[in-house]
């Protein structure tokens, strides 16, 4: 791996990552030059940690973005089509943890090949939410050298990006951004390099692991090449020794504990952590001892699950993997995860049902299966070594399987069957999800799923491994792991991405978690507590819930809580996974594993029915936890993946039913309309400014840029209200703000505050999910029926509207429906204001009791009355609304607080 652009990254990244004093600075030179690493599976390069600039919806799959190498020299590009006319970004971003100090220069390569003129390049520093930009003139389309000198700042630069503009891009058209050879003259602390034994190098996380473990009464002999004084760590953080000089010697006390022990060098001017895996002085299985007795029900739903798969797979069909194309990856996609996902779960399911039955052809049947996969060339598709990448996520899922097929074998896995599929496991998963994820630092924001599933199982796999040398693997693919958990699942009980992919990373991450506890002597439970919490908020029948991003709004199958469950720490987690388990042929394993050690609980009291998520950025309102409740959810936070732009959506169910919703899930690898309508501010319940279907950009991360946020919240039995200040994602805007206001058995009330400094046109899209039984444009009036039920929606201004009801894309999910019956094609409706103006004050009053509504504008105030109610919104000095409602019995709640 590349020792200069590690070097850069050493200890300060931890340190102010922790507000701790930087105490060791000193200057370095950053450095990426996208050459293949030494052994790599990819000639093509490496992208070094880079990743798409603007953000890409779904930062996994992005074939954007790859490295090239010709002639060799080595080159990052991006190519990519607009979505549309106009003016177009490309570029890259990568994190970063260094400072600059006096002098600091940056130096880079770019080029643009398809531009005529010139056009311009930007340079980002970010400082968390501070972007020191650079501007640049990029002149013709060869090469050209770019080099500046960065502001002076004792604040950590977070991230690195470069964007070039194409002012005048065509639909469909492709652009071209190539980058190569930056420099950056900074400051970073200063380390202690280790001489012996052997170790791998975590820049990013700035970590030795030493790469052999070691066992109880072991001795434990480190040399630096230079050091003052040292001390080691036992895994429950009390010091277990401490000396002087280069040398570490310490014999491993016979009762160590096993897991990750540290070791702290320090000179007068440079320090180190070295990390060591201590293995436990007896064989431990990685979540289990003994296996856990499996009940006639789970038995039964094995064999049929065994069934299943054993008419489809076909055990050596995974050969033809290194066959498949490295120019195209769509076309034999659903062929490579038929390949390479069904014969480790057929093992899998064989290896439970010989532990539960003594079924002799089971086992043949899973030596056979397992055996067969470890002498495959390779795991991962072609296609993704080719675009820089070494491995991909359901060569997780599949490490995942076998491991744990291993673990149900135990010693019945003869030791030659062991061996093989061991050498398999580290060469083909191990290895090359730790060169992609650990010293590349893939995906380096830590939020999607791929990575709970990649290192995940390559974690599982190293763990289980009897080599000691794999080691420094684990160890490095646990930091990684433990960096996507805190990064992903947040404090307020839920997940960055949608609840489809929630689940779909804890069943990966789960098993990480408990084998963590075992053999690192580390927890990260806390971190993946309550689970279950939002989608209790979302839901609003006994199927479905609201959500955003790319995600199924599904309740089941709650499987994959089942290991926190098994905490016994929540009686709202026990009650949602036996409510929501599914008892069939669905995610077996966490069932066998864990439903045992749950706990019976008498249901909890449900508590306040509206939440803020803060950390995910969604707000729920719910009128009350029956099952008829009105719920409202409404979108305004960061950016963590597979994000749309969907800031300030809201969507709406009552009755069990759907009223308001939004594009939805789409296939993102196959649907057209994708990329320009389901993940486009078009596609949501938001606002569009001068009509533009892109009119939002995505926000920034915890590391880097500016997010939308809820600014005020009030739950009440009367009546709640969020405020949500969306200003960040319309760069266009001074201020926009947008108000969610719903009051007891009457109206749900949005209000749009607009500001800008030129004059523009104000849209307000709205997505019904029920017939459109009325539209009266002249009284800007939809109403929606379903099942004797009916919604109203009312939209009022304090200027001239108008309101215009259109066809929304066909979905690619509702061609295989047409087949068997009439459908119906989605619809959408557009409120705009008829002149252009330099702010507005958009009101949308939903409600399902479609009544009379009266609307008055007196100067900077307005009063809406519906439903009972009379809502009093007037301008306040500071330019902001204040808001007070009054019910029919004269009750008045402040909604300014």
């Amino acid at each position: 791996m590349r020792l200069v652009a590690a070097l850069c990254l050493a200890v300060l990244c931890g340190l102010i990552a922790n507000a701790q004093t930087i105490r060791f600075a000193s200057p370095v030179d950053f450095q990426t030059h996208f050459e293949p690493h030494p052994g790599a599976a990819s000639t093509s390069g490496s992208r070094d940690g880079w990743e798409s600039f603007p953000l890409a919806q779904e930062a996994g799959y992005d074939p954007s973005i790859q490295p090239e190498t010709a002639n060799g020299e080595s080159v990052l590009v991006r190519e990519l089509a607009p979505t549309r006319d106009g003016f177009f970004q490309l570029g890259f971003i990568r994190r970063v943890c260094l400072l600059s100090g006096d002098h600091a220069l940056i130096r880079f390569r770019v080029r643009a090949p398809y531009i005529v003129h010139e056009t311009a390049v930007h340079l980002h520093i970010f400082r968390g939410a501070a972007d020191e930009q650079h501007d640049f003139t990029l002149t013709g389309n060869d090469w050209q050298q770019i080099s500046t000198e960065l502001n002076v700042s004792t604040t950590q630069i977070t991230a690195i990006a470069l964007a070039v503009d194409f002012p005048h891009s065509i639909h469909g058209r492709p652009e071209r951004v190539m980058f190569s050879n930056l420099h950056l003259a900074a400051l970073a602390a200063k380390h202690v390099p280790i001489i012996q034994p052997a170790t791998l190098w975590d820049g990013t996380r700035e970590l030795f692991y030493l790469q052999r473990s070691l066992a109880p009464s072991e001795e434990l002999t480190l040399r630096a090449a230079s050091a003052n004084r040292w001390s080691i760590t036992a895994p429950d953080d009390t010091e277990a020794a401490r000396g002087t000089g280069n040398e570490v010697r310490y014999r491993m006390p016979q009762d160590a504990r096993p897991g990750i022990w540290k070791i702290h060098l320090e000179t007068k001017d440079s320090e180190s952590t070295a990390l060591v895996l201590v293995r436990p002085a007896r064989s431990t299985g990685l979540v289990f001892d003994t296996p856990p007795t499996i009940t006639l029900q789970l038995i039964a739903s094995i064999r049929e699950r065994k069934a299943q798969l054993e008419k489809l797979t076909v055990a050596d069909a995974g050969r033809n993997i290194a066959l498949m194309s490295r120019e195209w990856l769509l076309p034999g996609l659903s062929s490579y995860f038929t390949e390479i996902l069904q014969p480790s779960e057929l093992a899998l399911m064989d290896a439970m049902l010989f532990r539960a039955t003594g079924d002799q052809a089971a086992l043949d049947q899973a030596r056979m299966l397992l055996t067969t996969m470890a002498a495959w060339p390779t795991w991962t598709h072609p296609w993704f070594s080719q675009h820089g990448y070494h491995s991909y996520y359901p060569v997780g899922l599949m490490t995942r399987n076998i491991v744990m097929a291993e673990q149900f074998l135990g010693a019945d896995l003869p030791a030659g069957d062991r061996s093989l599929l061991d050498r398999g496991l580290i060469s083909l998963s191990v290895k090359p999800t730790y060169e992609e994820y650990v010293a590349e630092d893939r995906l380096q924001f830590n939020h999607s799923n791929w990575i709970g599933n990649t290192v995940g199982g390559a974690l599982l796999a190293a763990l289980a491994s009897d080599d000691p040398e794999a080691a420094g693997y684990a160890l490095g693919l646990f930091a990684k792991e433990r960096d996507h958990v805190h990064a992903a699942y947040t404090g307020d009980g839920s997940y960055g991405e949608g609840i489809t992919y929630h689940r779909f990373d804890l069943e990966t991450t789960a098993l990480a978690a408990a084998a963590a506890k075992r053999l690192l002597g580390t927890s990260i439970d806390g971190a993946l507590l309550n689970p279950e919490r939002y989608m209790r908020y979302a839901a609003f029948n006994p199927t479905d819930l609201l959500d955003f991003g790319d995600s199924h709004v599904d309740l089941k199958p709650a499987n994959v809580f089942a290991y926190i469950a098994a905490l016994n720490q929540s009686a709202a987690t026990t009650d949602f996974y036996f409510r929501y388990r599914d008892e069939g042929t669905t995610q077996i394993l966490p069932r066998v594993l864990w439903e045992s050690q749950i706990k019976p609980v008498a249901p909890p009291n449900p508590g306040v029915p509206s939440a803020l998520f803060p950390e995910r950025g969604v707000a729920v309102l719910r009128d009350s936890w029956k099952p008829n409740s009105v719920v409202l959810a409404m979108r305004a936070g960061r950016n963590f993946n597979h994000n749309h732009a969907d800031q300030g959506s809201v969507s709406y169910a009552a009755q069990g039913i759907l009223w308001l919703g939004e594009a939805g899930y789409a296939d993102y690898y196959k649907d057209p309309n994708y990329d320009t309508f389901n993940t486009q501010a078009i596609g949501h319940n938001t606002l569009l400014v001068d009509g533009n279907p892109e009119s939002q950009v995505l926000p920034g991360n915890e590391v880097f840029g500016t997010s939308p946020r809820f600014t005020q919240t009030l739950f009440g039995d009367r009546a709640s209200m969020v405020e949500a200040d969306l200003t960040s994602v319309y760069p266009m805007l001074a201020s926009y703000r947008r108000t969610l206001i719903h009051l007891a058995d009457g109206p749900t009330v949005v209000i749009d505050d607009v500001v800008s400094t030129m004059p523009h046109t104000f849209t307000t899209v709205w997505h019904p999910e029920q017939e459109v039984t009325e539209f009266v444009p002249e009284e800007n009036r939809l109403l929606l029926s379903h099942a004797g039920n009916k919604l109203e929606l009312r939209s009022l201004a304090d200027t001239a509207v108008k309101s215009t009801m259109r066809h929304s894309p066909f979905p690619l999910s509702a061609y295989e429906r047409s087949e068997h019956g009439p459908i119906s094609a989605p619809m959408q409706l557009e409120v705009t204001t008829r002149d252009a103006s330099n702010g507005t004050l958009l009101v949308s009053v939903l409600s399902p009791q479609a009544g009379e509504v009266t609307w008055k504008a007196e100067g900077r105030r307005h009063v809406l009355i519906a439903d009972g109610w009379t809502l009093d919104i007037t301008r306040a000095p500071g330019n902001r609304l204040a808001i007070s409602a009054r019910s029919a019995d004269g009750a008045i709640v402040d909604l300014s607080q």
